[in-house]
């Protein structure tokens, strides 16, 4: 009998099975942004000449701002209340659910038995508003439809023109309507919640797995050529409204859902490609978050979007928007 004490060092790995250097864990300070930019998926490449639309939760504006101020090609279908977010008037997209139903709303196969809240404020004035989109409010029914009409089309085509497609998901608590399970991007408010109608609840992996199914699915029918590029939002949840610690419901939360989206990425990897911005602040920035330990510090979200760079762009300085000939997406072997 004797002790065997294999090489536990990496190298035999490395030397025998001919492993990239970037598979193994790194040490100390070599755990960096840095780290990652050592290798890049294969595809896809984009240009400034892309058109890149997004949709996600809060960090998915940051990455609109940051696209926009460094001269991308960002597809802005909507500007003003609730259009901050994303490519569109859906403000801030928080659960896969809510993603799905703007596809769907998108194309024609969204249709709630509960369209509007309405309400009279104790003011006395009167309320209209979207129980799907976060913020979304009306002045009257003719606006209402008008303006639904016009959400629709600016959804359409920011999906259907997108080179790039930037879904970031962030969370697996929803507030959903009993009866044609529906979802809400927030809880209703106090002035229409019924408890016989709106529930809450904790979905399941195999939910939003679906989900995300049913967006590559309608996304491919109607985008012959475009490219998801998928990320679980860093931004941890403001509360929970399950029984426990809010530490504790976050990390379940986005644990389950990173595991989710590592499914979703390896089913389609010819149109779909994860970006690790939830790593880069959970694991390698030590001062990502500001002082309320849950938004990205901007200092951070630059260093998040120079691994984009380094992943997606040939050449991050060349800014040749109107040279047809970059563009698009085009995919190395």
């Amino acid at each position: 009998m004797y002790h065997y004490n294999p090489d536990r060092r990496g190298l035999s790995e490395v030397k025998l099975l001919k492993l990239e250097p970037w598979r193994l864990y790194p040490k100390g300070g070599d755990l960096s942004v840095d780290f990652l930019k050592t290798h890049r998926p294969d595809q896809p490449r984009l240009d400034r000449s892309t058109p890149i639309a997004s949709i996600g939760s809060c960090f998915a504006r940051e990455i609109k701002l940051w696209l926009q101020g460094n001269n991308y090609n960002f597809i802005e279908t909507a500007t003003g209340p609730s259009a901050e977010a994303g490519s569109a008037r859906y403000d801030r997209v928080y659960n896969t659910f809510t993603l799905r139903q703007e596809f769907e709303r998108a194309f024609g196969e969204f249709a709630p038995s509960e369209d509007r809240w309405e309400f009279t404020d104790e003011d006395g004035t009167h309320r209209l508003l979207d129980p799907y989109r976060k913020g979304v409010a009306w002045k009257s029914e003719q606006e209402m439809r008008e303006e639904l009409a016009e959400h629709r089309a600016n959804v359409q085509r920011a999906f259907t023109e997108a080179g790039v497609l930037i879904i970031t998901v962030g969370q697996a608590e929803v507030w959903y309507h009993k009866a044609d399970n529906y979802v809400y991007p927030l809880v209703p408010p106090v002035q229409v919640f019924d408890d016989a109608q709106h529930g809450f609840r904790l979905t399941t992996y195999e939910e939003n797995l679906a989900n995300l199914e049913r967006v590559f699915e309608l996304f491919t029918a109607n985008n012959s050529a475009g490219h998801i590029v998928i990320s679980v939002s860093p931004v941890p949840l403001r509360a929970t409204f399950r029984p426990m610690n809010a530490v504790i419901a976050d990390t379940a939360s986005k644990s389950m859902l990173r595991a989710v989206v590592d499914s979703f990425v390896s089913r389609h990897e010819e149109r779909v490609t994860y970006f690790p911005a939830y790593e880069i602040v959970t694991t390698i920035d030590d001062a990502a978050y500001a002082d309320d330990n849950r938004h990205v510090q901007p200092e951070c979200v630059q260093r998040i979007m120079e691994v984009f760079e380094a992943w997606f762009v040939d050449d991050p300085a060349a800014n040749d928007i109107a040279d047809a000939d970059h563009a698009g997406v085009s995919h190395k072997n």
